[in-house]
Order: C-alpha cells, then sequence, then structure tokens
C-alpha cells in the first residue's frame, strides 16, 4: 500500500508540475521575453508592431498578420538565430495556443462570407461568355478591356477582381460592340464567295522563304518545273516571279521551318470582314526533304490552323488569336480537312 500510494503521489506531483510549467508560458510572456525586443512600438522592425496586434482572428486583415507570425515562429526563422532560442515547450504551448484559434477564425469568417468571394468575370470569361451567348467563336474582346489583376498568385481570385468605372466603362463599350456585330443591319446578306488561297503570295513572306530554301513549290510531289529549288545563286527577283505566276499555279507549299518568333506562315490574300459563318477546307501532307529528292516523311505530322484578330488599324504585330484546330498531314498522301468557323 504504501508503495502504490508512493507512485500515485508521485504522478500528481509529475502532472501538477507540468501543468504549471505549461502555464507559466502564456502568450504574452513568450511574446515579451522573445518577440517584443524587435518587434514593439519602437523597434518596429520590419514595419511590424506585434504589440498593437489585437488577438482578433475573425477579422481579414489581422488574421493574415496571425498567420504569418505562426508560420515565422513554426518554421524556426523567428526568433532569429542570433537571439536567444525558446525551449520546445515554450514553442509547443505558444504555437498550441494560436493554431486553434487561427482554424475558429478562419472557419467563423467562412461562415459568414463563404469560401468564394463574388467577383467579376476575367477579360478571358467575358469573352468566352460572349462567344457562346451569341455563336460567334471569332470574336475579339479580351485586348480591348482592361488587363485583370492577381492576388496571392493567382489572376482568378476575388480580391484581384473589383470593378471600376473604368472596367465598367470598357465592358459596357464591348457589348455595344457585340450587338453592332450580331445585328443584321442590310436586309440581305453578303454575296457568297470562294476563295483560293496560298501561303506562297504576294505581299507575304513565305514567297521570299521559298526563294531563300526554306520552302519549295512542288507539283504531283516533286519539285515544280517552274520553280526548282532554291540554289546558291537563289532565283530571280520575287517580282518577275510574281509576274510569271509562279506562286498562282496551284502548287503545293512546303514549309520547312517551324513556326516561331522567326517566321509565322499567313494567308495574307484574304481578311474577314463581315462577321458570319465561314467554311474553311485546307489540305495537308508531310514530307521529308533530302537535296531536292522527295522522301516519306516519319509519319503522320499535324498543323495548326489559327485565327489572327487585327486590332486597332490592323498595323504592326502582336494581334491577338485563337487556334480553329490542329489536323493531320499524312506521310505523302494530301488530306483535306473542313470545318465552319
Amino acid at each position: 500500500m504504501a508503495s502504490l500510494r508512493f507512485s500515485w503521489l508521485v504522478q500528481a506531483f509529475l502532472v501538477f508540475a507540468t501543468s504549471l510549467c505549461c502555464a507559466q508560458v502564456t502568450p504574452q510572456a513568450f511574446f515579451e521575453t522573445h518577440c517584443y525586443e524587435c518587434h514593439d512600438a519602437d523597434s518596429k522592425k520590419s514595419d511590424f508592431d506585434l504589440t498593437a496586434l489585437p488577438h482578433t482572428f475573425t477579422d481579414t486583415a489581422y488574421f493574415d498578420r496571425w498567420v504569418k507570425v505562426f508560420d515565422r515562429i513554426d518554421s524556426g526563422e523567428m526568433p532569429p538565430a542570433k537571439k536567444p532560442r525558446p525551449l520546445a515547450e515554450e514553442k509547443a504551448a505558444l504555437l498550441g495556443w494560436l493554431k486553434p484559434a487561427l482554424v475558429d477564425g478562419e472557419q467563423t469568417h467562412l461562415a459568414d462570407e463563404g469560401r468564394t468571394g463574388i467577383r467579376r468575370l476575367t477579360r478571358v470569361e467575358y469573352e468566352n461568355t460572349v462567344r457562346d451567348l451569341f455563336d460567334m467563336s471569332g470574336i475579339a474582346l479580351r485586348s480591348e478591356l482592361p488587363a485583370d489583376g492577381s492576388a496571392h498568385g493567382f489572376d482568378k481570385n476575388s480580391d484581384a477582381l473589383d470593378i471600376s468605372h473604368v472596367n465598367l466603362a470598357k465592358y459596357i463599350e464591348a457589348a455595344d460592340h457585340v450587338l453592332d456585330l450580331a445585328i443584321a443591319t442590310q436586309p440581305k446578306p453578303p454575296t457568297v464567295q470562294k476563295r483560293r488561297i496560298s501561303l506562297a503570295n504576294r505581299g507575304g513572306f513565305i514567297a521570299h522563304i521559298i526563294m531563300n530554301g526554306d520552302g519549295v513549290l512542288l507539283k504531283d510531289q516533286r519539285p515544280d518545273p517552274e520553280f526548282p529549288p532554291a540554289s546558291e545563286h537563289r532565283h530571280i527577283d520575287q517580282g518577275a516571279h510574281e509576274r510569271m505566276g509562279s506562286f498562282r499555279n496551284g502548287a503545293s507549299v512546303g514549309v520547312f521551318r517551324h513556326e516561331d518568333e522567326s517566321v509565322s506562315p499567313y494567308f495574307m490574300e484574304h481578311v474577314t470582314i463581315y462577321p458570319g459563318r465561314y467554311r474553311v477546307r485546307t489540305s495537308l501532307w508531310s514530307f521529308q526533304w533530302d537535296k531536292g529528292e522527295v522522301l516519306p516523311a516519319r509519319g503522320t505530322e499535324a498543323g495548326r490552323l489559327s485565327v489572327v484578330q487585327l486590332t486597332g488599324d490592323g498595323r504592326g504585330g502582336q494581334h491577338p488569336s485563337y487556334v480553329l484546330g490542329f489536323f493531320d498531314a499524312p506521310s505523302l498522301e494530301p488530306q483535306e480537312h473542313e470545318l465552319i468557323t
């Protein structure tokens, strides 16, 4: 009995001593010992006064600051390495007080305001919504709208998507532009026209690329006899070939350079003016080129067809674009693709 009683007394003393130790490590005591020297009203290092930060966790402004306090202490970043380190028990006691307070504060905030704040559409979302609403897949709006902000690393955060009088005016202006294009202004539709367009055309630079050896004109899967591949002597000037019709003889245009900053092949001879539906048909095939000989490709390649949306007066570069699709280009076998846009 004496042994049992002694053991119980020892346990009770240990529990009491531990509780007493933890009770002494209050948040205020921890901050006074390890934080206030640098972060009080006088020192205010990093422009942070911990003595002026109320123990309020439902207000988002204070909540964000307390989260930083928790993270700095939890990671060991604070107190700084040159300062005396808090005991493990002190640190655990402070974090044990702060963590549940932060969780409760966040849950209270979410219960009052919801997890997702109300925000406006981004300019990309606005453009996509208008395209779906009016069935106008090619309308360009985003470049005419103010740039969206970002918050916490995201461009769809409600904190960054408030609406100002500038946003409102521009969005209304964009809506007027959409209605102007969506509403017919004449009793009869424009005359249906069919146009055959080649990449090698006057006014574009693909003809120049072909003349300098980065492309080739092919007929019946062989070099076009009217325009043999460029050699080190180059060809006669482009104007002479235009007068001869070299770029209008129906030959296939093979371009050896892939699309990047230095080259973007354009079908320069056509600009869409009237809003409406357009049927686009293209024929694609692939090959390998070896010193004037057409060889089978490594397999089915892919070609991308995009629409460039001319903004302003149409001059200059950096016009927005969108992809119509990616299409197969089989080896040595032309494949026709058709779409309506």
